[in-house]
């Protein structure tokens, strides 16, 4: 009896913890970051980079071609996407204006999201359940402003994985 009573407490335990895990929502973070006074259509890919931030606070910032950039989120994370002038980041100011699927498989069920209108304009996606283990390819439009001229709209295409 003492055995079936303290294995009945075991099993509600990790059914807690697994019920608590199973929709716990963590935020990651990302960041465009843009050579405001350089960026240009030809040249977009090589003066711009992004930085994910992981709920634990993990910095990884992308390498090579920023196209290849990868984000591993959970179904039921928040994604905030939002911009930064790596020049002069108090003045210049970069809105991502939306994030539009583009590819493989759409994690948001929906296939824009739009940004918030606010100036220094972000965009926030949660993942929908049931999607581990897909991958989706998305535009992230962003429009940059540099010494308070508008100097472009410009998209990149990044990644999302889900994990499993």
């Amino acid at each position: 009896m003492k055995t079936s009573k303290r294995l009945f407490q075991v099993l509600l335990v990790a059914l807690f913890f697994n019920i608590a895990t199973t929709f716990a929502q963590d935020t990651y973070y990302v960041t465009i970051h843009v050579e405001t006074d350089k960026i240009t259509s030809r040249n977009k890919l090589k003066v711009c980079y992004f930085t994910s931030e992981s709920p634990s606070g993990v910095i990884t910032k992308s390498v090579g071609n920023i196209e290849d950039f990868n984000i591993e989120v959970h179904p039921g994370d928040l994604i905030i996407w939002r911009g930064v002038s790596s020049i002069n980041p108090d003045r210049d100011i970069i809105n991502v204006r939306s994030i539009n699927h583009h590819g493989g498989e759409n994690v948001f069920g929906k296939n824009v999201l739009k940004g918030n209108g606010q100036t220094r304009e972000v965009v926030i996606g949660k993942v929908n359940p049931d999607t581990k283990g897909r991958v989706e390819k998305y535009a992230i439009k962003i429009t940059v402003y540099n010494d308070g001229r508008k100097r472009g709209n410009y998209t990149i295409d990044p990644k999302i994985t889900v994990k499993l």
